[in-house]
């Protein structure tokens, strides 16, 4: 097994991981439910498909992971940074991601339901096929890149509440 893979596949929900470096690391198909990562630099890691529901990743540092099929229900992404994020098909329904920066992030297919964007930056991200009813994009600064990925529904909303940039 590859170092990095010791916490695939794998129930961490109690887990503190207040000591433990976790920048490229494998947490594929793992329970991270309710586990607070948050002010943590775990850039490049493998969260697909794991269960990251109700968890706190406020001021996490999330460039370039792959979070594709993730359960984020719930989720904290306070002022995160998902600077070129992988989430295509992952269900972010209820997620708290006020003052995010999604830059060039990939949300295809993914379910935002119910999301908090206020102040977030979605320039360059990609929102193709993703589920986008009743998201608050208060504040939101958006460019045309991004806007002519957003549904048919959701461009009137974003465009009266957030900012184009």
């Amino acid at each position: 097994m590859n170092s990095s893979d010791v916490f695939r596949k794998r129930n961490l929900s109690g887990v503190n991981f207040d000591y433990e470096e976790l920048i490229g690391r494998n947490l594929s198909n793992s329970n991270l439910s309710g586990v607070d990562l948050r002010n943590r630099d775990i850039h490049n890691a493998d969260l697909s498909r794991s269960d990251l529901s109700g968890a706190n990743l406020s001021d996490t540092i999330l460039f370039n992971v792959k979070l594709r099929g993730a359960d984020m229900r719930v989720i904290n992404l306070v002022d995160a940074k998902l600077w070129d994020a992988d989430l295509y098909g992952a269900d972010l329904r209820g997620a708290d991601l006020r003052g995010s920066d999604l830059f060039y992030t990939d949300l295809r297919n993914a379910d935002l339901g119910n999301a908090n964007l206020s102040g977030v930056n979605i320039r360059h991200t990609n929102f193709e096929d993703a589920i986008l009813i009743d998201v608050d994009f208060t504040g939101a600064n958006y460019d045309l890149s991004s806007l002519i990925t957003i549904s048919e529904d959701a461009k009137p909303k974003l465009k009266k509440q957030g900012k184009l940039w």
